[in-house]
C-alpha cells in the first residue's frame, strides 16, 4: 500500500512540477515586454563590471567611473542604432530593385543550369521569393529593435544602479547562500561561469563582425554595415545563428557582382566562422558551456518563443541558469542531468581510472 501511495505521490509530483513549470513560463511570455530590458540590463552590467573593477583599482572615485563608463558605452550604442536604422531604411527603401535585379541574376544561372538538362520551374522560384520577403523580415527586426532602443535610458539607469549596488548583492548572495545551507561558491561559479560566457562572445562577436567588413568592403558589397551588425547580433544565437547572418550578404554579393564573388564571399564566411566559431572560441571557452548541443538548438527555439529574438541571443545563459537551479534539489537533479553534455563513456570511464589507480 505505502509502495503504491509512493508512486503515486511522484507521478502527482511530476505532473505539479508540469503545470507549475507551463504556467510560469506563460507568464513570463506575457510578461516578456517587462522582463526583456530587465534581461538585457543584467547582461550590460555583467559586460561592463571588469570595467568599474578596473577603476576602483585606481582608486578613481565610484560616481565618476559610473559617469564615464555610461557615456563610452550608451554613445556608441546612440550612434550605432541610428547609422543601423538608416541603412534598414535605405535597404527596405530600395528592397524591390534588388529583388529584380535577384530574380534575373537567378535566371540567368537556371539558363546555364538547363544547358547541363537540368530544369528549374520559374514560377515556383518566384513563389519561394514572395514567401521570402527580406524587406518584411527586415521590417519586423527594426521594430523590436526600436521598441528596446526605446528602453535604452531605462536599461541603462537600471544597469547604473546594479554597478552600483554590485558588491552589495555580492555579499546578499552569499548570505542567502548560508541561511538556506547552500554552499556560496556554487552559486558564484554560475555566475562567474555566465560573465565568462559573455566576455568571450563579445571579443568573439567583435572579431567575427570586423573580419566580415574588411571581406565585404574589399568585394564592395552593398549595406555592408548592415551585414556586419547582423553578423555581430547573430552571433550570440547558438547553432544557426552564423548561417543566418551569411546569408544576406552572400546574396547581396551576387546581386553586385555575380556568382564567383558570391562564391568568394560564402568561402570567406565559412573561413571566418570556422576560425572564431570552431577552432578559437571553444580554446577560449575551455570545458565548454555543460549543455548538451541537442539542449542548446531546443534551448534556443523554447526562449525565442517566450522572449522572442532577445530570448534566442540569451537562450544559453538562461538555459544554464535553469540547470544550476534543478540542480539544486533532488526532485529536480534528473532533469539538470538530462539537460547536461553527460556521456557515459567519459565520466566512467574516468571513474574506472581513478578507482585502477
Amino acid at each position: 500500500m505505502n509502495k503504491h501511495f509512493n508512486r503515486m505521490w511522484k507521478i502527482n509530483q511530476l505532473f505539479i512540477f508540469i503545470s507549475s513549470f507551463s504556467v510560469v513560463f506563460v507568464i513570463m511570455k506575457f510578461a516578456s515586454d517587462l522582463l526583456v530590458p530587465l534581461l538585457i540590463s543584467i547582461v550590460v552590467t555583467i559586460i561592463l563590471n571588469p570595467i568599474l573593477v578596473f577603476f576602483e583599482k585606481r582608486h578613481i572615485p565610484k560616481m565618476v567611473s559610473m559617469m564615464v563608463i555610461v557615456l563610452i558605452s550608451l554613445l556608441p550604442v546612440i550612434v550605432l542604432a541610428e547609422y543601423t536604422a538608416s541603412e534598414v531604411k535605405l535597404f527596405t527603401g530600395n528592397f524591390h530593385e534588388i529583388n529584380k535585379e535577384f530574380e534575373h541574376t537567378m535566371q540567368d544561372y537556371t539558363s546555364v543550369l538547363e544547358k547541363f538538362d537540368i530544369t528549374v520551374d520559374q514560377n515556383i522560384l518566384h513563389k519561394v521569393m514572395e514567401k521570402s520577403n527580406l524587406s518584411d523580415i527586415f521590417k519586423q527586426l527594426a521594430s523590436q529593435a526600436s521598441s528596446q532602443f526605446s528602453n535604452i535610458f531605462l536599461i541603462f539607469f537600471t544597469v547604473a544602479f546594479m554597478l552600483m549596488e554590485m558588491e552589495s548583492l555580492h555579499d546578499k548572495m552569499v548570505k542567502i547562500a548560508k541561511e538556506n545551507n547552500r554552499d556560496a561558491n556554487e552559486w558564484l561559479e554560475i555566475v562567474k561561469k555566465i560573465k565568462s560566457y559573455f566576455l568571450i562572445k563579445v571579443k568573439t562577436s567583435l572579431l567575427t563582425a570586423v573580419w566580415v567588413y574588411a571581406v565585404l568592403w574589399y568585394y564592395d558589397v552593398s549595406y555592408a554595415f548592415l551585414w556586419v551588425v547582423l553578423v555581430f547580433f547573430l552571433n550570440f544565437v547558438p547553432v544557426i545563428g552564423s548561417i543566418l547572418a551569411a546569408i544576406p550578404a552572400i546574396i547581396m554579393a551576387g546581386v553586385d557582382h555575380g556568382g564567383m564573388i558570391a562564391m568568394w564571399v560564402m568561402s570567406w564566411y565559412l573561413v571566418i566562422n570556422t576560425v572564431v566559431g570552431n577552432i578559437l572560441e571553444p580554446k577560449i571557452m575551455g570545458k565548454g558551456l555543460g549543455l548538451s548541443a541537442l539542449v542548446v538548438f531546443l534551448s534556443m527555439t523554447f526562449w525565442g518563443w517566450v522572449f522572442g529574438p532577445a530570448g534566442m541571443i540569451l537562450s544559453v545563459p538562461l538555459t544554464m541558469v535553469l540547470q544550476f537551479m534543478f540542480e539544486q534539489y533532488d526532485e529536480t537533479k534528473w532533469i539538470s542531468l538530462y539537460l547536461s553534455d553527460y556521456e557515459k563513456g567519459k565520466k566512467d570511464g574516468k571513474n574506472n581510472d581513478a578507482s585502477r589507480t
